[in-house]
């Protein structure tokens, strides 16, 4: 088995993310601050459409300040964009580790995340642009199946060919079920369950 691309979920695997930042913001503009914690804050709110790209960022905020009981106008939409991008953290070294062991075995490096569009620059430089796969492009989300087709088929790469690592099991099981080899990410143990595939 010769494994030629290796594929990295973005969000808690690349850099932990977190949904506080936002939460604390529309929790303080809220009016119906007890509705919003029994519903469970924006934890709770269903961003499918916006990470499959159906809705624009407008739309997008229109829906959640709804959701949150929290008057919208043009102006929020900048601050939840701002709320959101906080909640990113800085890349977590072991990753960046085997990534870059991986490109010097020849090994390419890709992305692939149900992304929420507007943090679309904060994996930018980690790979090459073209190497960059999310939902809202291709329309489908982690864990259909067809979205790993669909990369397979954009790689041109067969599906032993290829490794994908993401934190969800039930994205890593979905990418096993065509032949893909999975490995559930945990910051400790990536390089050696990665060499599991790179060295045999």
């Amino acid at each position: 088995m010769v494994i030629k691309f290796c594929i990295f979920d973005v969000g808690q695997v690349c850099y932990p993310y977190s949904l506080d930042p936002l939460n604390c913001f529309l929790r303080d503009k809220t009016g119906r601050k007890e509705d919003f914690d029994t519903k469970g804050g924006v934890k709770s709110f269903n961003y499918n459409l916006f990470m499959k790209g159906e809705v624009d960022f407008s739309q997008f905020c229109k829906e959640l300040c709804a959701y949150c009981g929290v008057d919208y106008s043009t102006d929020i939409e900048a601050l939840i964009d701002k709320a959101m991008h906080k909640g990113v953290g800085e890349f977590y070294a072991e990753t960046l580790a085997v990534m870059s062991e991986l490109q010097l075995k020849g090994i390419e490096v890709c992305l692939l995340s149900n992304a929420l569009p507007n943090l679309f620059d904060t994996a930018k430089g980690l790979v090459a642009d073209d190497k960059i796969f999310v939902s809202y492009e291709l329309g489908l989300l982690k864990p259909d199946v067809k979205i790993y087709e669909q990369i397979l088929k954009l790689l041109k790469a067969k599906p032993e060919e290829v490794i994908f690592i993401d934190d969800k099991l039930k994205n890593v099981e979905a990418a096993k079920l065509i032949g893909i080899n999975g490995i559930v990410f945990n910051k400790d143990t990536i390089a050696k369950d990665v060499r599991r595939f790179v060295n045999c």
